[in-house]
């Protein structure tokens, strides 16, 4: 296992270097959290029956902390608690709370000389933007927990205490973790009148782009060949990765409102392709440097690929079950 230090008491792995450098590098997650937000609060404002938001929970499949910003910028004095379907997620969150600008700059410096090996992972590490962008990310994080709004908890969101409630949810990119089970659970943690907004890809999904249609890029042939092209390096090296089963959540018979989002993603598809290929890695059962060398090869594979990159996600906006059940 690669450690990856910053002080004595903070490190991280580089798995979660991996997805720092998804988040920033991809954009398909910012923009389709600013969407489903901006969505969400533009339905809160219109609906004349909606509580004030002041209690949130965030629920992620990979979120580190940029949708708690927008929230609290835009939601008033609410407080927001958080949990992740993955413990990756929640323990960058608490280093990246934790960190000073050093230690932000540190981790990602270090990083950079273990990818060195990789070209198309060098590249994408070395982007002069990549270290500002995580500072500013710590700093906000900080102000929030210095302001006693944000919670951070590491327990698996069907664990969360039957007492708990709120009046807003806001579960996101939560596939393949994300089950129509588990969305009914979130379900009775709302207040009356709250809100669960649940936004996950559309899948199979396809838009109309200057006249011809479009799929949407993460369920296109070229990402499907290479994740196929990855598992076949793991597998060379004595790594066996089982195919989780892709099932397209749909609550639209129990929805108030579903809202379809799509949009052009303005990163590169070398770039893009390479963090849906980051998402697919993250198995706790894969050593690092198994991982860095097959994310390597495929990337190095597949690199020049040009193609328009589009998203598509479905936004399922629901109301508190009758009787609070």
């Amino acid at each position: 296992m690669i450690v990856i230090e910053a002080s004595d008491t903070l490190r991280l792995r580089p798995s979660h270097l991996l997805l720092m450098m998804y988040r920033y590098t991809s954009g398909v997650y910012q923009a389709g959290d600013i969407s489903a937000l901006n969505y969400t609060k533009g339905f809160l404002d219109g609906t004349a029956d909606s509580p004030e938001v002041r209690r949130v929970l965030t629920v992620s499949g990979h979120g580190i902390g940029e949708a708690e910003n927008w929230l609290a910028s835009h939601m008033g004095e609410c407080s927001i608690e958080t949990v992740s379907f993955r413990l990756v997620d929640t323990q960058l969150m608490q280093f990246l709370r934790a960190a000073a600008p050093e230690h932000v700059e540190a981790v990602l410096s270090k990083f950079r000389d273990i990818v060195a090996p990789y070209p198309p992972l060098a590249k994408l590490a070395s982007d002069p933007g990549l270290v500002p962008y995580w500072k500013e990310q710590s700093k906000a994080l900080k102000r929030l927990s210095e302001d006693e709004r944000i919670a951070i908890y590491s327990d698996h969101p069907d664990k969360i205490p039957g007492s708990k409630r709120y009046d807003l949810i806001y579960a996101s990119h939560g596939e393949p973790f994300l089950s129509r089970r588990s969305a009914m659970k979130l379900r009775r943690h709302l207040n009356p009148g709250g809100t669960l907004a649940v936004l996950v890809p559309a899948r199979g999904a396809r838009v109309q782009s200057n006249g011809r249609t479009v799929e949407r890029f993460a369920s296109s042939s070229v990402v499907r060949n290479a994740k196929r092209y990855f598992d076949s390096c793991l597998d060379q090296r004595g790594y066996v990765v089982v195919p989780q089963a892709s099932v397209s959540l749909d609550m639209t018979d129990i929805a108030r409102t579903t809202q379809f989002i799509t949009f052009n993603v303005l990163a590169p598809a070398d770039s893009v392709l390479i963090g849906e290929l980051i998402l697919g890695s993250l198995y706790d059962h894969i050593p690092d440097q198994a991982r860095l060398e097959a994310l390597g090869a495929t990337a190095a594979h597949f690199m020049g690929l040009e193609a328009p990159v589009y998203e598509t996600l479905n936004l399922f906006l629901l109301g508190a079950p009758e009787g609070g059940t």
